[in-house]
């Protein structure tokens, strides 16, 4: 496990316990990659593929919102 850890993006925990807590934690994991944390998932990408994976979402947001699918 990496000790430097920094803390990029957190939203409000929104929820009343540690199994249904809304909240999201993005981390960079200095020397090991990125880890997104929500509900009781941690999701482990290296930086190349958080890179994508943010632009796959952003990609499927701006369809979503264009109704364009």
């Amino acid at each position: 496990m990496n000790v430097l850890v920094f803390e990029l993006a957190k939203t409000e925990n929104a929820g009343l316990d540690l199994i249904s807590r809304d909240e999201i934690i993005v981390e960079d994991n200095v020397g090991e990659g990125v880890h997104v944390h929500w509900r009781n998932i941690r999701v482990e990408m290296s930086i190349d593929d958080f890179g994508t994976f943010t632009e796959e979402l952003t990609t499927a947001l701006r369809r979503l919102d264009d109704g364009n699918y």
